[in-house]
Formats: structure tokens, sequence, C-alpha cells
């Protein structure tokens, strides 16, 4: 079963691997919509979407990209 996860970084933050996780669980893209004003008005920016299928991480290939 697919989730999408939600990333943004906080305001004043530039650093890509300074990133928050707002969301995980959603399970449609509509739910993510929803979510990223209200993180807008909060000082979020930056967002990414990001999606899981369940399956293990491979590192090596996030490492060796």
């Amino acid at each position: 079963m697919k989730e999408f996860l939600l990333y943004g970084l906080e305001q004043g933050e530039t650093r890509d691997y300074m990133e928050t996780l707002l969301l995980s669980g959603a399970k449609s893209l509509a739910e993510i919509e929803k979510v990223i004003p209200l993180a807008t008005d909060a000082g979020f920016h930056s967002f990414r979407i990001a999606t899981y299928n369940g399956e293990a991480p491979n590192f090596a290939k996030a490492v060796n990209v």
C-alpha cells in the first residue's frame, strides 16, 4: 500500500538535509495538498513529497547516487 510523505524546511533554513517530516501515512496527494498551506502558514517552505511502498530502504543505492 503506497503512502505519501511530506517534508519541508523550517523558516530561515536552506540546507536540504535539515528537512522536517511534516506528514506521513497520507493515502493520497489530496491529503498532502491540504497540509501544505498549513505548513506554509507555520513558516515551512521548500516542500518535498516522497512515496513509501512498504519496502525496506536501500541505503547503498541512496549513498551511491
